[in-house]
């Protein structure tokens, strides 16, 4: 349990736990200064990783996502490089930009088996594939053993978050350090919730929908 500085508002401490979520998932792939990291997925937890990821030093962020308006944002969060997979061939800006090498890690945020395949192809030899989003049941990724022993790809999957994560997320947010208010695209009262739960599934620039009772 955390209490909540008076300097901090209840929504913006609604970003403490996804923060800490993806604080954990950093720390646990050992994210490095100057590493290159390419995320799949510009949603809230995309963009907060890119935020995370240019705090922590690495050197190029890239970011992959299917509407222009995330890609927008993710950019104001730190993100270097900006694509759209149906615009652009993401593999090919981060070859152009890591030496031909792909990225140091690669963050899958998006539940698809699509995304994990662009997330394995983008990542370098020796490199790191956090998976970040659960697909649906029933659904499984085929990967070749034999690709995988040379790649020496490690995949490391992260989940939740814990009371360590969650501490430094509000110091963050309480330091100014994540401009975590800007990405509240929308408000409904406590009787909106239904619009409010459709316009987080199928708004096409919608982040984070907050509900407010009062």
């Amino acid at each position: 349990t955390l209490k909540i500085p008076n300097e901090i508002s209840f929504e913006e401490a609604t970003f403490i736990e996804p923060i800490g979520c993806c604080l954990r998932a950093l720390e646990k792939c050992h994210i490095e200064a100057g590493d290159s990291v390419a995320i799949i997925g510009a949603g809230v937890t995309g963009i907060l990783h890119a935020a995370l990821s240019k705090i922590l030093g690495a050197s190029k962020v890239f970011v992959s996502d299917l509407v222009d308006y995330r890609l927008r944002i993710a950019k104001k969060f730190g993100a270097d490089f900006i694509v759209n997979p149906e615009k652009e061939d993401f593999l090919s800006v981060v070859k152009a930009e890591t030496e031909d090498r792909g990225a140091d890690l690669t963050i899958v945020t998006a539940p698809s088996l699509e995304a994990y395949k662009a997330g394995l192809n983008v990542c370098r030899k020796g490199g790191k594939l956090c998976i970040f989003a659960p697909t649906d049941p029933g659904k499984y990724l085929q990967i070749s053993p034999k690709e995988l022993f040379f790649s020496e790809i490690k995949i490391i999957p992260s989940y939740s978050t814990s009371h360590i994560e969650t501490r430094k997320a509000l110091q963050l947010i309480k330091a100014g350090k994540i401009r975590v208010k800007e990405l509240i695209t929308h408000r409904f009262k406590l009787e909106e919730a239904a619009e409010a739960f459709k316009t987080a599934l199928e708004g096409k620039e919608s982040l984070k929908v907050m509900i407010l009772n009062g």
